[in-house]
């Protein structure tokens, strides 16, 4: 299957004031996720919630998502980061 990200509107207001670096490091994650959103090195399910996982933006802090496997969207709708 092929996964495209998708920026709900929650995340897309929380990148305001994102740093440059910090933004890159989203757009490599999502990409490395987009590849496999289930694989283990780079998101973890977020309990109780079936379906809800977390990635680590290293040092910038951390993105939700679910994998909407019928569209074949990654949807980001939380962000969080530390700046």
């Amino acid at each position: 299957m092929s996964w495209r990200p998708w920026l709900e509107d929650r995340a897309l207001r929380q990148m305001q004031g994102l740093p440059t670096e910090a933004f890159d490091i989203l757009v490599q994650t999502l990409v490395r996720i987009c590849d496999d959103p289930y694989d283990p090195v780079f998101s973890a399910p977020v309990p109780p919630v079936p379906g809800r996982r977390v990635a680590d933006l290293g040092d910038f802090g951390f993105i939700e998502f679910i994998a909407d496997e019928a569209k074949g969207l990654v949807r980001v709708y939380h962000l969080v980061w530390t700046g």
